[in-house]
């Protein structure tokens, strides 16, 4: 008989706290007795046990990489195919798996609000991002030209903005997992090129999505 009693659900006289917390010690009481009669046996007979989980715990990780690496491969593909090599590149290491996409192409001169033709192509890299677990950090970087007017007050405070309003698309229109995803702007301080012409002042305006790579 089930009783209920102030959001208390009852087995006859027992609480059902109580019938999981019961069910968690015998699942405990179970593994360790499995512990110990796995010490008693033969050590040849222990090897087998320990590979076989081992082999089940490498089917796993096979398929994850697996994946990872499809998802390396099409987002390569992406750039090549649709010809984005002018704004984006793709730089792909054992740590992680770099994006960098060109400021110019996403947000407008001092602003931080994505462009049409930048929702367009951070949707195709969150298809990509939704076959994957990986943790994803996305950078904002500026060129060395100080703010003047507008709604920010230094190129840092712009490029957290910029890097916050991608993160904030994944989230919001990609439903990409806010636990997997973080923002950091690094203003002019971080630049691929010094920042003594036009041509490297640009390149140094980009916004980069790091797919971080799982050992």
């Amino acid at each position: 008989m089930v009783l209920r009693t102030k959001g208390m659900i009852r087995r006859g006289k027992s609480p059902i706290w109580l019938t999981i917390y019961s069910d968690l010690m015998t699942n405990l009481m179970l593994f360790f007795l499995m512990l110990f009669g796995t010490s008693r046996m033969a050590l040849d007979l222990q090897k087998t046990i320990y590979k076989s989980i081992q082999r089940e715990f490498s089917k796993q990780e096979d398929i994850f990489v697996k994946k990872e690496e499809e998802a390396i491969k099409k987002m390569v593909d992406y750039v090549e195919e649709r010809r984005l090599s002018g704004f984006a590149t793709v730089k792909v290491s054992e740590q992680r798996v770099k994006i960098m996409l060109a400021n110019p192409v996403l947000f407008e001169v001092g602003e931080s609000e994505l462009k049409p033709f930048a929702i367009f192509v951070l949707h195709q890299v969150a298809g990509l991002l939704r076959d994957i677990p990986n943790a994803v950090l996305v950078e904002g970087h500026t060129d060395d030209v100080p703010i003047t007017g507008g709604n920010f007050r230094s190129n840092w405070e712009l490029s957290a903005a910029r890097a916050f309003s991608v993160i904030r698309y994944f989230m919001e229109k990609e439903n990409i997992a806010p636990e997997r995803l973080s923002a950091v702007g690094y203003g002019e301080y971080r630049p691929l090129y010094p920042n003594d012409t036009e041509e490297n002042r640009a390149k140094n305006r980009r916004i980069e999505i790091n797919i971080v790579r799982i050992p």
